[in-house]
């Protein structure tokens, strides 16, 4: 336990004390003391001159920061969303998301797609957890291949670090379309040189889990021009 100062918020030159701890006296005898052990303190303040007499009493407790882990739903979900998971603490604790505000809730919504950044923090000031870095996957639900420099390919730029991740691209009669890979620059919206019309396209992914397990995931987007 830090040390912990509790004042009587009296003066020691008009006033007597008398602390104790769980009803045992102890030998401070001023109007503030320092602790360094938790229970419950006491002090009886009496009034030198008019002899009149006050009690007040506060509890020190422990508290520890905590080991923290962060885990992210189903990937590629509609609403993401962070667990918070705390073990080894003995304090109350509060949760932050990319440096936004701290929150009761050991969990996120609506999380974007991303590298998410996660602290925890002892509500009672003894520190707070090191960064929690969790990434969120999801995948573009359109593009538009304008040449406007925004939105001009389709890929999954989240698993842009896992070589072995594969995306088919189909049309809606389910002819391949394309080949792509998420380290790579993505589909542009061509097939045989030639532009492709605007409606939806879906894909089959192959790519590896969070467990570290090699999954397929299926679904389809739409090309907007």
């Amino acid at each position: 336990l830090a040390p912990a100062v509790l004042y009587s918020g009296l003066s020691a030159a008009q006033h007597t004390f008398v602390w104790t701890k769980d009803g045992i006296p102890l030998t401070a005898t001023g109007g503030s003391i320092t602790v360094t052990e938790p229970g419950r303190y006491s002090v009886t303040a009496v009034n030198r001159t008019t002899g009149c007499e006050g009690i007040a009493s506060a509890t020190v407790g422990v508290s520890s920061i905590a080991t923290a882990t962060a885990t992210v739903g189903l990937d590629f979900h509609n609403n993401q969303t962070i667990t918070v998971s705390v073990t080894g603490g003995s304090g109350i604790y509060e949760y932050q998301l990319d440096n936004g505000a701290f929150q009761d809730e050991p969990y996120f919504t609506n999380v974007t797609e991303g590298e998410h950044i996660v602290i925890v923090k002892d509500k009672q000031g003894c520190g707070e957890s090191d960064p929690i870095y969790v990434y969120s996957l999801d995948y573009p639900r359109f593009f538009t291949p304008n040449a406007d420099t925004y939105n001009d390919t389709w890929n999954i730029k989240g698993l842009r670090d896992q070589p072995e991740s594969e995306i088919y691209i189909f049309d809606r009669y389910g002819k391949i379309i394309t080949l792509i890979k998420p380290s790579g620059a993505g589909w542009d919206g061509m097939y045989n040189g030639s532009p492709l019309p605007a409606t939806d396209y879906w894909f089959t992914l192959s790519y590896r889990s969070s467990d570290g397990q090699m999954k397929e995931f299926k679904a389809h987007f739409s090309l907007k021009r």
